[in-house]
């Protein structure tokens, strides 16, 4: 499982509210200064106004009202971070990332925009890339939901066939945050392909109580099961993963 842009959305959400402040402010911004912008401001209001198109799937209105943000603030990093994501989710990929490089060299200390970049680079195949800006972001002790970056971390791991290094980052994400759902998955799938059976059932078991499994997790835990000579427990997750593809 993969960060999603509902997490992108949220990270966005956080921005919003950390960037908001009051009292007037001049056209001309310095770096030091051109993340402190008013929440009220031109600047933001076309940050918000693209963040709620981009989530209708209006990526061009989108596009608009960022690029308009940028115009107001061109070193504002959660518009370059916000447009980069919209490029994304169009295929321009090029576009995206050098919007990604911008919101990283205007806010090179926020964990936030760090985290979006090391998606980005994740999602483009460049776990190792992407796991430095991810490592920066958890040194920010502030940052509030570093579970989330653990599991980032041991995605790009398994990409990169880290499965050692990939499995105590799940378990770090877990110690922190024992009902994610994302690590609970990873850690089933880790398991399995290390052949601890019992390892994975009980994470499966973990999983059925906080959520009805989906296909793949129906498969492994299938395939765990038969492995492991349970023929009753191998039958009804079969039945429950055919009952899921006719529905």
């Amino acid at each position: 499982m993969k960060p999603c842009r509902t997490w992108l959305m949220m990270c966005w959400c956080l921005l919003l509210v950390a960037c908001g402040s009051t009292g007037n402010r001049t056209k001309q911004f310095k770096d030091s200064d051109s993340q402190s912008e008013p929440e009220n401001s031109p600047a933001m209001l076309n940050v918000k106004m693209g963040v709620a198109y981009f989530e209708r799937n209006d990526y061009d209105t989108a596009l608009e009202k960022l690029k308009r943000a940028l115009e107001h603030n061109p070193k504002l990093a959660i518009a370059h971070s916000a447009i980069a994501t919209v490029y994304a989710s169009m295929n321009a990929q090029i576009d995206a990332e050098r919007h990604y490089e911008l919101s990283v060299r205007y806010a090179p200390n926020d964990p936030t925009i760090l985290n979006n970049y090391g998606t980005f680079l994740c999602q483009q195949g460049k776990p190792l890339e992407a796991i430095k800006y991810y490592q920066q972001t958890l040194a920010n002790p502030f940052y509030k939901t570093p579970e989330t970056v653990h599991e980032n971390i041991g995605v790009c791991l398994m990409k990169a066939d880290d499965y050692v290094q990939a499995e105590d980052h799940f378990r770090q994400a877990l110690a922190l945050n024992p009902n994610s759902t994302i690590s609970l998955y990873n850690m089933v799938i880790v398991s399995a392909g290390k052949g601890e059976g019992m390892k994975a059932r009980a994470f499966i078991q973990r999983l059925e109580g906080l959520t009805v499994l989906d296909e793949r997790v129906l498969k492994v835990a299938y395939q765990v099961e038969k492995k492991m000579g349970n023929e009753r427990a191998a039958q009804s997750y079969l039945a429950q993963l055919r009952k899921l593809k006719k529905s």
